[in-house]
């Protein structure tokens, strides 16, 4: 299999992730926030996150640099933790000792991850010029949707751009003349 496609395949599971973060909205919704099934959500999603979000690296690898490469780190390494205390909360019912040092750490290196990475890769994204500029529109309002009071939607706003970065890179959609020049532009 050619690097194109991995990294066509690689964008498919962003996509996934996305659909699989915004079933948390609803869920919350229906089952209550926290329910068994808005955590089944979440936790697919970080899982989907922390594998496939390399792919907005890779398309972008030549503009981003090793600036690009942590931040996806980042981005995956904070959602993989994410995942790891969703399941504990999912099985357990719990985080685990709730004023732990363990629960802390991890959760200030998730949130620091996820959001470090979030604040950054449209930055790097939009000095880039290889996703649209809606799809870096999309990243920046999911950062400002830290702010809205209703937290059901912040997953909404979450997946919002993995969905769009995934069908660019998916599709093929991403900006002609900078990804397309690098042998492995999909």
């Amino acid at each position: 299999m050619k690097a194109e496609q991995v990294i066509k395949w690689l964008g498919f599971g962003c996509l996934l992730a996305g659909i699989a973060r915004i079933g948390m909205t609803p869920s919350s919704y229906a089952w209550g926030s926290d329910s068994p099934e808005e955590l089944t959500f979440g936790l697919i999603a970080c899982v989907l996150m922390a594998i496939f979000s390399i792919a907005f690296f890779l398309v972008q690898s030549r503009e981003t640099g090793i600036l690009g490469f942590i931040t996806a780190v980042f981005i995956m390494i904070g959602n993989l933790l994410t995942a790891c205390i969703l399941w504990g909360k999912l099985h357990y019912g719990h985080y685990g000792e709730e004023d732990g040092l363990l629960i802390a750490v991890t959760g200030m290196v998730s949130s620091a991850g996820v959001l470090g990475g979030s604040v950054l890769l449209p930055i790097l994204s939009w000095r880039a010029k290889v996703f649209p500029r809606w799809v870096i529109m999309l990243m920046i309002a999911n950062v400002l949707a830290l702010a809205l009071p209703w937290t059901e939607w912040f997953a909404l706003f979450w997946g919002l751009p993995y969905i769009a970065m995934g069908y660019c890179i998916w599709r093929g959609r991403l900006n002609a003349g900078q990804s397309a020049d690098k042998g492995v532009a999909v």
